[in-house]
């Protein structure tokens, strides 16, 4: 139970009205380290057995021009080698990605935004680099496979993949080569699995073998480029309808709390910047209303 108030006065310089329109402190922080001049969509593919590891990263640029994939135990630090200074790099679940390449990088800046469970923005350098790595989940919270309906995309061909046939000890060194006949064990829809293997250029090496990167890069690809065409149609939209910068915003509250701040709080003259006892005064006003609501 918090105390009651003595003395509800206080000092004017605890609740300002706001004549004029400012940036947002998200903004004006992403702009104290650096504007992002080049932007990626990322994802990696992990062994699930035991610790997770990662085996292939593809990632593309925000334009799609380039489009890569890196396979192996280093895909990580690979990663990283080949981004030049000032990036924007976006995983569509960033909590889980995030363990593949906090460890490589060279220092984090300031405070990880994480909000419960979910990490939404990490700031750092690499080797002198500037990165910004953000969630697209906080943004769009859609799982990807709703984007295509979403944003009126190219879906590809049916996705099967053998997950946990990509274990640690298949993928040891580095290996390429899969079994056919193992990997069918850990599908269900085989037939599809088998067309996809022979329409995948280059996928099947002969009638019982298959090679594990070229089919794993096939389905992350198409991951990568249904997330950069979902969140740049989105952010062009927003763009066009509202003038706001998705980029500029960790997540779909923010952008949200952006638009209200221009087109109804400054505009109605009634914004108010409130801290200390005004703050807390009025935070336990709405207490009481969400008491007395559910009591009612």
């Amino acid at each position: 139970n918090l105390a009651p108030f003595k003395d509800l006065t206080y000092a004017p310089k605890y609740c300002v009205q706001l004549k004029k329109k400012a940036e947002s402190k998200e903004v004006n922080k992403n702009k104290c380290k650096f504007i992002p001049e080049h932007v990626f969509f990322a994802d990696f593919e992990c062994s699930t057995d035991g610790f997770h590891k990662a085996f292939n990263i593809c990632y593309d640029s925000e334009d799609g021009k380039i489009s890569e994939s890196i396979w192996g135990q280093n895909c990580a630090t690979e990663f990283l080698e080949r981004l030049p200074d000032k990036s924007l790099i976006y995983f569509h679940n960033l909590s889980y990605n995030i363990n593949f390449i906090l460890r490589h990088m060279t220092e984090v800046k300031g405070t990880p935004i994480i909000k419960g469970s979910r990490t939404m923005q990490i700031t750092g350098l690499y080797k002198g680099r500037a990165i910004i790595i953000k969630d697209s989940y906080s943004v769009i919270n859609k799982k990807l496979k709703l984007f295509p309906a979403m944003f009126n995309l190219q879906t590809g061909p049916k996705e099967v993949f053998p997950y946990n046939y990509y274990s640690s000890v298949l993928l040891a060194n580095d290996n390429r080569t899969g079994v056919i006949s193992e990997a069918c064990k850990f599908v269900k829809d085989i037939d599809t699995f088998m067309k996809n293997i022979d329409s995948i250029k280059g996928c099947r090496i002969d009638e019982h073998h298959f090679d594990l990167e070229k089919y794993s890069t096939f389905y992350c690809k198409q991951d990568v480029r249904i997330l950069r065409e979902g969140f740049v149609k989105f952010r062009n939209d927003i763009l066009k309808e509202f003038d706001l910068n998705v980029y500029d915003y960790v997540s779909i509250c923010s952008i949200a709390n952006k638009l209200f701040e221009n087109r109804v709080y400054f505009p109605n003259g009634n914004l108010y910047d409130l801290s200390n006892k005004p703050r807390e005064f009025i935070s336990r006003c709405i207490q009481v209303e969400d008491v007395c609501c559910q009591i009612t």
